[in-house]
């Protein structure tokens, strides 16, 4: 809320100057004053500015007062920008506005909205300042000399801070020689990110033309149909006792619940304090059959498993031989290392 109020401060303010016959020349350099033609149209492009930034629309916001300040010079308006900016995540650039209002010499007749825009600009911009993340990159296993690195395709120099606006950026390392190296960092607000990007030559033990089998095809599908038919056989055998004992817990339990309706000392209900034998007895009956219920369900899931595996043990069909392995240097977020690739 307070940037609002602050918004419209600024804003009152401005809109108010633009409505002068002249505004004074207030920075070193300014060549001429704005029509009053144009100063009504940048009052309207201004006004419009203050209702999309405060409806969320900054990008559109941005564009107004971008286009206000274009007819009439004004920090406010310029001000107003930077917020839009850094409403939209674009922190640098936001900060560069800032910046460009607080450099910016007034003469001491200047409009009292634009005095005000300096000094929400040197305020907003100390705020801004420790938000902007920043990524340092390291090398490893190579002369930095030799490596070339880009940011969003922007040359950056190794071991060197830079800053970037929060969100998800390239990173790409390339040696003379050597495949590209390419991963998405992330940066959020904040964050001070440090990578290592090993790219350590692999020795020649650690790429080998062709990788041993551990097990023959045949041998892995035997073993696949011998134990999910085992898993199958067994599952279903068991799921089947155990039904049946689940069906007479459930006669039992029934005939039980019989007993306990006749009695007329109990009312065809077992009462929850000292409940007498035929109570004890059909309770016990019920939790037993529950647990053959829960048994004989299990039992089929194993089976139905073992079932699945027969089946995928007979469709399967032996791959290709590898023809070719390769490994390349990879770096990921916050870590580093080698990526082997083929076919094994």
């Amino acid at each position: 809320m307070p940037a609002v109020r602050s918004c419209r401060q600024l804003t009152s303010g401005l809109l108010l100057g633009l409505t002068l016959l002249a505004i004074p020349a207030t920075a070193a350099g300014q060549q001429s004053q704005p029509t009053a033609e144009a100063k009504l149209a940048a009052r309207a492009l201004a006004n419009k500015g203050v209702e999309l930034f405060d409806a969320g629309r900054y990008e559109d916001a941005l564009t107004a007062f971008r286009g206000a300040e274009a007819l009439v010079h004004a920090p406010p308006l310029v001000v107003m920008a930077a917020r839009s900016c850094e409403r939209l995540g674009r922190l640098i650039e936001a900060r560069s506005l800032y910046q460009r209002v607080l450099d910016e010499p007034l003469a001491a007749t200047a409009p009292r909205a634009f005095q005000e825009a300096q000094a929400e600009a040197k305020t907003e911009l100390a705020a801004l300042a420790p938000r902007i993340p920043t990524l340092e990159v390291a090398l490893a296993g190579t002369a930095q000399g030799a490596v070339q690195l880009t940011l969003d395709g922007e040359h950056i120099a190794p071991a060197t801070p830079v800053q970037r606006d929060p969100g998800e950026h390239t990173l790409v390392g390339v040696e003379p020689g050597r495949p590209p190296v390419t991963t998405k960092v992330r940066l959020d607000e904040r964050m001070k990110r440090y990578i290592i990007l090993d790219l350590t030559p692999p020795s020649p033990e650690a790429t080998p033309t062709r990788s041993a089998p551990v097990a023959s095809q045949g041998n892995r599908q035997k073993l696949l149909f011998i134990g999910g038919g085992a898993a199958a056989g067994t599952g279903i055998i068991a799921g089947t006792v155990f039904s049946i004992l689940a069906l007479g817990k459930g006669g039992d339990a029934e005939n039980l619940r019989d007993s306990v309706r006749s009695d007329r000392t109990l009312n065809g209900r077992c009462p929850s304090t000292s409940p007498p034998p035929v109570c004890t007895e059909l309770r016990d009956t019920v939790n037993l059959q529950y647990t053959f219920i829960n048994a004989a369900l299990y039992s089929f899931i194993v089976g139905a498993v073992g079932a699945g595996t027969v089946i995928y043990a007979l469709v399967d069909r032996p791959a290709a031989p590898a023809s070719r392995m390769q490994v390349v240097p990879h770096v990921g977020w916050g870590s580093a290392g080698l990526s082997l690739s083929g076919q094994f």
